[in-house]
């Protein structure tokens, strides 16, 4: 799902700005956040691309406002409500930002769908992901999340081919991710409970063991994945989610396009920039250069053991 676009139009120019910067902070609701002064520049942008939110100054007239197309459409009123145009709502403008988002959520997020659209104030979903192998990606998303648990209970899912098995996770259940996403598809309750009997632990983290059979990794469909990570989110405890991620699941870039957060890891050595940017550049070929607005691409120096 893609992300929410977030536009705010304001002609008192700080204000605008810091309620910009204050919605956008709240990076697990995953807004792609936009800010406009003038109504001709906004309407520019939205020929091009959707507006799902829309917050307009009141200093606005009518008959312009009602040519910005927009899904949810706010106007920041000072006090007494002015005239609205039908599908506009009122909001006064000079309240804390909590008020101003409880209300806009209340209203106008999709619930219990996940990643932009999902209510994720509870949660956050973060991939690990590089072009570039054997750089160390499993190593930092496990330091990930023992920094992570500070926040919180974290829950961490290879999705590699070669996970390295009893070497990262060495505390065996019996059962693996196979298994949940079995369980899954069954669609039976108390997701939470069976999380807690098939988890080991690496300090206070959560893990699932991982697929030891690459063809069953290989066969598991998007919208399956997709799913899993909703019911995780719906039903279980966890603050954070980390998805540590390789090239043989299907559904790569959807599942990163969900990510609050997508950590890829690089090394300057010619080749890995080759292989970064031959990415990046398939991430816009198939509309996906969203992902790259919540990545963080990290450098690393490479030592011996690291994979």
């Amino acid at each position: 799902m893609h992300p929410k676009n977030f536009v705010i139009c304001d002609v008192e120019k700080e204000y605008a700005r810091n309620l910009m910067q204050a919605v956008g902070a709240r990076r697990e609701l995953g807004f792609q956040m936009h800010l406009f002064q003038s109504l001709e520049h906004l309407e520019a942008f939205s020929k091009k691309k959707k507006i799902h939110i829309l917050l307009l100054g009141e200093e606005f007239p009518i008959d312009k406002r009602q040519e910005i197309c927009a899904d949810e459409r706010y106007v920041l009123v000072k006090g007494k409500e002015k005239e609205l145009l039908s599908g506009e709502r009122g909001i006064y403008k000079y309240q804390s930002v909590d008020a101003i988002l409880a209300q806009i959520l209340e209203e106008s997020m999709d619930k219990g769908e996940l990643g932009y659209g999902r209510d994720t104030k509870d949660g956050q979903l973060i991939g690990i992901y590089s072009p570039i192998h054997r750089i160390g990606k499993t190593k930092f998303a496990l330091e990930l999340g023992k920094e992570l648990l500070k926040d919180g209970p974290v829950l961490y899912l290879n999705l590699e081919e070669y996970s390295g098995g009893g070497f990262y996770f060495p505390e065996q259940t019996g059962q693996n991710l196979g298994d949940l996403l079995y369980y899954i598809r069954q669609e039976k309750g108390n997701l939470g409970l069976r999380i807690s009997t098939m988890a080991g632990q690496i300090g206070e983290m959560d893990y699932i063991t991982p697929m030891p059979v690459i063809q069953d990794l290989r066969e598991v469909e998007e919208e399956v994945w997709l799913k899993l990570l909703r019911e995780v989110f719906s039903n279980c405890i966890y603050k954070t989610v980390i998805l540590d991620l390789g090239d043989g699941i299907k559904g790569l870039f959807p599942v990163l396009r969900n990510c609050q957060t997508v950590y890829t890891l690089y090394t300057d050595d010619p080749v890995s920039l080759a292989k970064l940017q031959q990415y990046t550049e398939n991430l816009r070929l198939m509309g996906f250069e969203d992902v790259l607005e919540h990545t963080v691409q990290k450098k690393v120096q490479m030592k011996a053991g690291d994979a």
